[in-house]
């Protein structure tokens, strides 16, 4: 199998308009049927599985590559990480302006290796 390239948290939006000019959301919708009671369609949570599995797949490969790890829930090293860990990761992390400078508060070394993993090291000011 061949190894896809490398994604970025970025490049989700790419794969979400692509997904969105085949109309895959409403092609699944078309052949399952309407579903009584249903909130989310199959085709919207096909949709949002296959940017989840990317988005997880991305960094998880890149510490396993690198030999690194993030801390779970409990603050033991993972190196499988949720997609949703990784983003409350930094749910403390401020970026302020502090006379004139930008400065980010409450950074950890391991909110940096999850940014880099990420590939949005230079909005943690990293570069």
């Amino acid at each position: 199998m061949e190894t896809p390239p490398n994604l970025q948290v970025h490049d989700l939006g790419l794969v979400a308009s692509a997904l969105d000019s085949i109309r895959l959301v409403q092609t699944v919708d078309r052949l399952v049927g309407p579903r009584p009671g249903e909130k989310v369609s199959t085709g919207m949570t096909l949709k949002a599985a296959i940017l989840n599995v990317l988005g997880e797949w991305a960094p998880r490969r890149r510490l396993d590559e690198t030999g690194s790890s993030l801390p779970d829930q409990k603050g033991k090293p993972t190196q499988r990480p949720t997609l949703r860990w990784v983003f409350q990761l930094f749910m403390w992390v401020r970026l302020v302006v502090l006379e004139g400078r930008p400065r980010v508060l409450n950074l950890t070394p391991h909110h940096e290796t999850a940014a880099r993993l990420l590939g949005v090291e230079r909005y943690y000011l990293l570069e």
